[in-house]
């Protein structure tokens, strides 16, 4: 079983049409005294290569984009075997079959044709006298001569709309020569369908003819878009739909696969820039918040580069998401910024400067009208459109001057740590709300530390020797305003367990209801265990 395979045509580009249809390959004068004969849906069909069929066992080596040749020599007695061959070459996706009709095959089998019809499948007949090299030589040399051309034009194009990207050019330069190239109006769309950038006039009601999908390391980026001129829209008629992508010309389809690619470039590289001025940005800011500046001056004009007015007094304000179900903000420290800043911009005031940090938000605001409101504003912003979040808000005292935002970014962070503590994962709070925190807060570390060990010493070595919670249990209790039922929930134990520890506290401690100054100290050292440990997590 063999078959002669002639030539293997060259790898073309995505986007690019091989070969020649069986229409144009029937114009050759080589083909000039054949007749397509059935299967006329299909003169479309595209050949990329030319085989010579002895047997039809050649079939299984065919990859798809021949024109098969042949005699019919090995089954010109089995018109069935003929009309059974026809499905298969059509499943193999060959361009088409010409028959040499002549001595071993006076005429096609009227049900070979009718199943090349009912397929599609273009069925060639070749008169007796024509030779199978002219057609190989001829109908291969036009496919390979074609895509050598294409490949140049190609190239050309690439070339062309690469140093776009190699010369630092924008979406709209990469727009006006596309326009050129191809011939067409032109858009980058973004991923929302908005225009970033256009050349020719895209129309606004009338969808485009082809579009690809800007492809970067993160997933689409958009579309590049291509619509056919108003002359050939009305040719279709007002409100017609537009023929599909395929109809685009070749070197239209070249441009539009070319400048997709070189719009990822573009997309990425703008994504690589936005990132670096990002970490600049919050580099910068982190610094301001993070400790006095070291050099004023210096701070005050790589702040004034960013357009920061740092002479107006103002408040550092921390939000922090979390979700309390599935489908929560998991997203990374840039895309959970992006999803909040579009929610607060307004609540957060004109003149805020805001910047994300991992779990949220960090902003320096302006006071006015006042703090607690702006706070409680971005608190309802937020959960407004996520209600499935958990949202704190924590804001330190207002500053006059820049040189003490680290200040209150101290305060603001003091009150975000113990909030949960207090008040749980969702809550609006600022530093003046603090209250005996803000007392403890101006003590000195060690003395808060003496402060613990002098009123809570037994509890905690207790609890470090046999992994008990004496002091979590007194801190609960006390929050709770002595109210045992509601410390045991609050504690998820029986109340039960919460009499029995608190037994034990009283042991140690000599009894939580002595004499009121004894009583106050414990209750301090409780607070002040608390500050030490919200400063310790932080």
């Amino acid at each position: 079983m063999t078959g002669i395979g002639i030539g293997t045509a060259p790898t073309v580009p995505y986007g690019l049409s091989p070969g020649l249809t069986v229409s144009e390959a029937l114009a050759l004068p080589c083909l000039s005294g054949a007749r397509l004969v059935a299967g006329a849906s299909g003169r479309g069909r595209r050949i990329r290569v030319v085989n010579i069929m002895e047997v039809p066992d050649i079939v299984r080596w065919m990859r798809g984009g021949e024109l098969l040749l042949t005699t019919a020599y090995a089954v010109r007695d089995d018109a069935e075997a003929l009309s059974d061959l026809i499905p298969v070459l059509a499943e193999r996706g060959l361009a088409a079959l010409a028959v040499k009709v002549g001595p071993y095959l006076p005429a096609l089998p009227p049900m070979m044709l009718a199943v090349a019809d009912e397929l599609g499948f273009p069925v060639v007949e070749l008169p007796g006298a024509v030779m199978f090299n002219d057609i190989l030589s001829e109908v291969l040399g036009t496919v390979l001569n074609r895509q050598a051309l294409e490949l140049e034009r190609s190239r050309a194009i690439h070339e062309r709309l690469t140093a776009v990207a190699l010369d630092g050019g924008s979406y709209q330069e990469l727009m006006n020569v596309l326009l050129e190239l191809s011939g067409c109006a032109a858009a980058v769309l973004d991923e929302h369908g908005w225009i970033l950038a256009s050349a020719g006039s895209p129309p606004p009601d009338r969808p485009p003819a082809a579009e690809r999908a800007i492809e970067t390391g993160t997933g689409a980026s958009g579309v590049v878009a291509l619509w056919r001129d108003d002359a050939e829209a009305a040719a279709h008629g007002a409100g017609a739909a537009m023929p599909p992508t395929h109809e685009l010309d070749t070197h239209q389809r070249m441009a539009l696969e070319h400048a997709t690619t070189v719009a990822a470039t573009i997309a990425a590289q703008e994504r690589a820039l936005a990132s670096r001025q990002q970490r600049y940005r919050t580099l910068l800011l982190m610094e301001l918040v993070s400790r006095p500046p070291r050099d004023r001056a210096e701070t005050a004009r790589r702040a004034a580069a960013m357009g920061w007015n740092l002479r107006l007094p103002r408040a550092v304000v921390l939000v922090e998401v979390a979700s309390t179900g599935t489908g929560g903000p998991t997203d990374t420290e840039l895309a959970l910024e992006e999803r909040l800043l579009p929610l607060v911009r307004s609540a957060a005031g004109p003149g805020a400067i805001i910047w994300g940090s991992q779990s949220g938000l960090v902003l320096l605001t302006e006071p006015g009208p006042s703090l607690n409101s702006r706070c409680q504003a971005l608190h309802a912003a937020v959960t407004a459109a996520h209600p499935d979040w958990d949202v704190a808000v924590a804001a330190g005292t207002v500053r006059d001057d820049f040189t003490d935002y680290h200040h209150s970014y101290e305060e603001a962070a003091q009150t975000l740590t113990l909030g949960r503590e207090l008040h749980g994962p969702d809550f609006v709070r600022g530093y003046a709300d603090l209250g005996v925190y803000r007392l403890l807060g101006q003590l000195p570390a060690a003395e808060l530390t003496a402060l613990v060990d002098d009123a809570l010493g037994p509890l905690l070595a207790h609890d470090a020797e046999h992994e008990g919670s004496l002091v979590e249990t007194l801190s609960v209790y006390l929050l709770q305003d002595r109210n045992g039922v509601a410390t045991a929930a609050r504690l998820h134990v029986h109340y039960n367990t919460l009499r029995y520890r608190l037994r034990q506290i009283d042991r140690l401690t000599g009894g939580l209801e002595r004499r009121p100054t004894a009583r106050l100290q414990t209750e301090l050292a409780v607070h002040a265990h608390r500050l030490l440990s919200a400063r310790d997590r932080r």
